[in-house]
């Protein structure tokens, strides 16, 4: 898996998400740095394609309400 970090844009194999790698948050199972994505507000980890923070409860939420069950959709 290839990751870089190009101004507000984070380049996962090619995929581009706005947002950035948070060098001083990892993920509890394997311990990657999460990445921020702007559009859903949350952290995710790219190596495991999953979520930091589970969805919020309410149902007029922007962000929670469109999240995808998995950050990287073509993995």
């Amino acid at each position: 898996m290839k990751i870089e970090e190009l101004d507000d844009l984070v380049i996962i194999d090619n995929f581009e998400i706005e947002g950035f790698i948070d060098r001083k948050k990892f993920c509890s199972k394997c311990k990657n740095s999460l990445v921020y994505y702007e559009d859903f507000d949350t952290y995710f980890c790219p190596k495991c394609n999953e979520w930091n923070e589970k969805k919020c409860s309410d149902p007029e939420c922007d962000y929670c309400v469109n999240r995808p069950e998995k950050p990287l959709a073509f993995k």
